[in-house]
């Protein structure tokens, strides 16, 4: 098999596990997210920290149990194989959370993210290992119900 019948082969197996964490992360299921990543992730933040899974959950938790809806998608821009049997890619992922304020008002946050994520393969299929945030940008916008 060649490499770009492997890549198509594992960007399908990507989409899958995309596809389960935009559905935990809808859902709220802290749990099922979790299945995302390895146990020794190394997550660097935009601002220049460096997390682990344990924060990451953390932070996410508090996130959804704040807001009313929330939604996220994960855009590919490339992927590439790594020497080490890793996979890397560079995407974007955009995140929206809402809340209601004071029965009236409707407070939306845009966050896009630019990063790259890089992928061991683990028993269970793909799993993130490595997160580098290159890009941030939140908006907010508050309306009238």
């Amino acid at each position: 098999m060649n490499q770009s019948m492997d890549l198509d082969e594992i960007c399908k197996e990507l989409d899958e596990l995309h596809l389960m964490a935009r559905h935990a992360f809808l859902y709220r299921d802290i749990d099922a997210y979790r299945l995302m990543f390895t146990e020794d992730l190394r997550y660097l933040q935009f601002d220049g920290k460096i997390i682990g899974l344990k924060q990451l959950l953390l932070d996410v938790s508090r996130q959804l149990s704040k807001f009313k809806s929330v939604d996220s998608e994960f855009i590919r821009e490339s992927i590439a194989m790594n020497e080490d049997g890793t996979v890397s890619q560079v995407g974007r992922q955009r995140s929206t959370y809402s809340v209601s304020m004071l029965l009236f008002f409707t407070k939306t946050w845009r966050i896009d993210r630019r990063g790259k994520f890089t992928y061991r393969r683990s028993d269970d299929g793909w799993r993130v290992c490595e997160v580098q945030v290159m890009a941030e940008t939140v908006k907010s916008q508050s309306l009238h119900s």
